[in-house]
């Protein structure tokens, strides 16, 4: 019996498919059979909290302090970024509130306020979570930190400010303020 060339061919590709996925079917029998296996990075799961701004970071490096320095700075940008987005959300919700001839001045005169507390405070940030990794076999250091800012102490900061500065005609709600920098904080996560 003559087998054409054809023919060969076909078997030989029919042969191919047919053990690719015999193959494939056993493969995947093993690998379902794993556990997945999950990392958390240390200190991550600090970062939701109602009544704080907490930011995440981690540092890498062959040299102890800049892995740390390298974490501090990356958490210290997220939390400037936090801050920044909750105050712009805060001021922006309450001038809707005024009057049309009180949105302009109000609005500038907390800007200015909350761009002074925001710096002092962040530069006050606690450090909440600091953990390292020893050098491992690739010879780096990893380190963890989480910095925080706490609602009440950025109210009662800037609430502060503000009563020091009396000669500026601006009324502001206090209750108000607090209610939506909360709410500017609790929508941000």
């Amino acid at each position: 019996m003559l087998i054409s060339r054809d023919m060969k061919i076909r078997r030989i590709a029919l042969l191919m498919v047919a053990s690719i996925m015999l193959v494939s079917c056993g493969a995947s029998r093993k690998v379902a059979k794993k556990p997945v296996e999950t990392y958390v990075q240390p200190g991550s799961e600090l970062v939701n909290v109602p009544d704080a701004l907490r930011a995440w970071a981690m540092g890498i490096s062959d040299s102890e302090m800049t892995a740390r320095k390298k974490a501090m700075t990356a958490a210290s940008a997220q939390l400037a970024q936090m801050l920044n987005s909750a105050v712009k959300n805060t001021v922006e919700e309450y001038c809707v509130t005024l009057s049309e001839g009180e949105q302009a001045r109000s609005k500038e005169y907390l800007n200015s306020k909350t761009d002074i507390v925001s710096e002092k405070l962040l530069v006050g940030a606690k450090v909440i979570f600091d953990q390292w990794e020893p050098k491992d076999a690739d010879g780096m250091y990893r380190n963890y930190i989480v910095l925080e800012l706490s609602n009440d102490d950025f109210i009662k900061t800037l609430l502060e400010s503000m009563k020091d500065a009396q000669s500026v005609d601006v009324k502001v709600d206090e209750d108000l303020l607090d209610r939506l920098f909360r709410k500017a904080v609790s929508a941000g996560r």
